[in-house]
């Protein structure tokens, strides 16, 4: 295995990325009193400042190509390492380190599940929580729309885009741009989000928080309870507005703002709304007309992997909604799930094999976008659709293994594969080390959606 200088500088790039972020918060921490959440906030400073400084200047002036493989590592590495990097001020809120770096992973991978509640953490920590969701969300949308884009090219084209071109001899060439242009485009849609909340009545810290929180589909909320305990239903529809955008394929925001045009991505907006209305209709006969309304909102943060709660009561269990976000959004989006352009894809597919069952002389032809998809890709869909489960199954048991119940060790894996915290509806912080540790594993498999894992973690080993 060739270690590429390009990828260790931009690992340098997002150590620094992190130092800095963490250091306008020392200053927040100590005004609030929170002296040894400043002590975490300082260190993150100096350790990311350090490494990032120091790795930058020993790769100055490197310029050779790096391969897809150089790639993969970035992805993997980097959830990896970079979480543990800002768990500083976390470890110390929590007074545990199996806690603190639990946090970390759940926020960075924007899972949003928490040990600690937000009554009993500082306002420092609560909003460094959903920054650093929010900036997992935006490392997320650039890893599909460089990396995973070019390596599905000859693929269905679940992330096939016009947002860049693709360079696939130094995908390293894409970041920046990629950064620029599907930053503008999440920074001023979470910055529109945040100005809506407080319009509809919430504070400022939490309309910023709820904002940067639900763009990432993190779930994470600056109270505990409900929404309703804190949120009108105007403040609710803007929150559920802001997961659906985090949700849809960010190529089609970009076209929409940039070339106000439309692409073909808009069906993954009407599937997700589709599939929410149908459970609320369904809650709706089953229980009665007052549930469809909060149902079609815990549905449709479900879908997102956001995972918010609406309303005191729950008119669906946890299995409900983790299936749902097993489905999750865009391929291009902020969602975990195995993603709803491959559910449609399978969908389709299931339907023409149903046809051949009716008339066997049939020509099936599956199309997404527009396009004819051989069976070599749908093969590759599958084989995706097959790994998800799979892997839930499997970090279930080594979950179990780590003291959980059953009940719990699935309700874990599932959350934390689909990258969806909340909806796992038990206490974090009452698990054993090991079967957090095997949790936060979980949630970077999927955020780099398994199988790119899978390639991610057999490139480490071996030759370019």
């Amino acid at each position: 295995m060739t270690l590429s200088p390009r990828m260790f500088r931009a690992m340098a790039w997002c150590a620094l990325l992190i130092a800095g972020a963490a250091l306008p918060f020392i200053g927040l921490a100590f005004l609030e009193g929170a002296e040894a959440e400043a002590r975490g906030f300082f260190f993150t400073f100096v350790a990311g400042g350090f490494v990032g400084g120091v790795v930058l200047a020993a790769t100055q002036g490197s310029t050779r190509p790096a391969r897809a493989s150089a790639a993969l590592r970035l992805a993997f590495l980097g959830w990896l390492i970079m979480p543990v990097l800002a768990a500083a001020p976390l470890i110390l809120a929590t007074g545990s380190v199996s806690l603190g770096v639990f946090e970390a992973y759940s926020s960075l991978t924007t899972t949003g599940a928490i040990t600690l509640a937000p009554e009993d953490a500082a306002r420092s920590i609560i909003l460094w929580r959903c920054l650093l969701a929010w900036m997992g969300g935006l490392a997320s949308l650039v890893f599909a729309a460089t990396v995973f884009a070019a390596l599905d090219r000859r693929g269905v084209g679940l992330r096939r885009t016009t947002l860049l071109t693709v360079e696939r001899a130094d995908l390293f060439t894409n970041f920046g741009r990629a950064v620029r242009r599907l930053g503008s485009v999440y920074t001023a849609l979470t910055l529109l989000g945040a100005f809506f909340l407080m319009v509809t009545g919430s504070p400022l810290f939490e309309a910023l928080c709820l904002a940067l929180s639900g763009i990432a589909t993190a779930g994470l909320a600056p109270f505990s309870g409900p929404l309703s305990s804190q949120l009108g239903i105007a403040g609710t529809l803007v929150l559920v507005g802001i997961c659906v955008v985090g949700a849809w394929n960010f190529a089609v925001i970009y076209e929409l703002a940039t070339r106000r045009r439309y692409g073909r991505g808009t069906g993954e907006l009407r599937a997700i709304v589709g599939v929410s209305l149908a459970v609320a209709i369904g809650a709706g006969i089953v229980i009665g007309l007052p549930a469809i309304l909060p149902t079609l909102f815990d549905a449709l943060f479900a879908i997102t992997t956001a995972g918010y709660q609406t309303a005191g009561i729950a008119y669906g269990g946890p299995v409900v909604w983790l299936m749902l976000a097993l489905i999750g959004g865009s391929t291009i989006s902020t969602t975990g799930g195995i993603k709803m352009p491959r559910v449609l894809l399978l969908m389709r597919r299931a339907g023409g094999e149903l046809e051949v069952l009716s008339h066997p002389s049939a020509a099936i032809r599956t199309r997404f976008s527009g396009r004819a998809v051989s069976d070599e890709a749908l093969a590759g869909v599958w084989v995706y659709a097959l790994a998800f489960p799979a892997v839930m199954g499997l970090g279930a048991i080594i979950i179990g293994a780590g003291g959980a119940g059953f009940d719990e060790a699935w309700r874990m894996s599932a959350a934390a594969l689909t990258n969806a915290g909340p909806l796992a509806g038990i206490d974090w912080a009452s698990q054993s080390p090991a079967s957090l540790f095997a949790a936060s594993f979980l949630m970077v498999l999927g955020r780099l959606e398994i199988l790119a894992a899978a390639a991610a973690i057999y490139v480490i080993f071996a030759r370019d």
